[in-house]
């Protein structure tokens, strides 16, 4: 695969697991605060200061983790890859 094309599965992957991370993080919210919406905006002077920090946190935390399962689903590929031009000669 070429380099442009793995840069943009990388991307893909990344935007797509970075929604779904988010969707999961809001439906995690409002199941634990009793079906209160999430903040939209957690800078918003209106959001308490506790309740800003803590989704922030989780939010943060859940899209780095998230992205580091796409990275290393992405570098188990590229060994793998590597390991198969090797064994036949192609590389």
């Amino acid at each position: 695969m070429s380099s442009m094309a793995k840069n943009i599965t990388a991307f893909a992957a990344t935007l797509g697991v970075t929604a779904l991370a988010k969707k999961t993080i809001d439906a995690i919210w409002k199941a634990g605060s009793r079906g209160k919406e999430p903040p939209t905006d957690p800078a918003d002077p209106d959001i308490a200061l506790q309740e800003a920090v803590l989704f922030a946190i989780l939010s943060g935390a859940a899209i780095s983790v998230a992205r580091l399962f796409i990275a290393r689903r992405l570098a188990k590929s590229e060994r793998r890859e590597h390991r198969v031009e090797a064994a036949t000669g192609k590389g």
